[in-house]
């Protein structure tokens, strides 16, 4: 782990295979949150498969800080950053309906 220069933020190295990881389950994410297929079943499982994938990472029992949501949430802005990335959709209920939306979009909904 190292620090940024000119601020106090920890900056974590995640290996190329976990970003890669990473950006597979918010692709699947999305399409299930944005425009799902009648039958999600098989994208739900793959949801699932990639999420353990994801906890089960040896980068998690190597790195100084371990598994934490605050790692989680910083590999998924790697992710999103890198080559390939794309960013998470905002899940949000409305009117006792769940809508998915971009994160820039989220706070005028809220």
């Amino acid at each position: 782990m190292t620090v940024e220069p000119g601020g106090p933020r920890p900056v974590t190295r995640f290996p190329d295979d976990l970003v890669a990881l990473q950006q597979q389950w918010t692709r699947v994410f999305n399409r299930l949150a944005g425009d799902p297929p009648a039958d999600g079943h098989e994208m739900r499982m793959e949801l699932l498969r990639l999420s353990f994938r994801l906890d089960a990472h040896p980068h998690w029992a190597t790195n100084d800080s371990g598994w934490s949501r605050a790692a989680r949430h910083e590999l998924q802005n790697v992710a999103s950053a890198a080559p390939g990335g794309e960013e998470q959709l905002v899940t949000l209920c409305v009117d006792g309906r769940i809508i998915a939306i971009p994160p820039g979009e989220a706070e005028s909904w809220r």
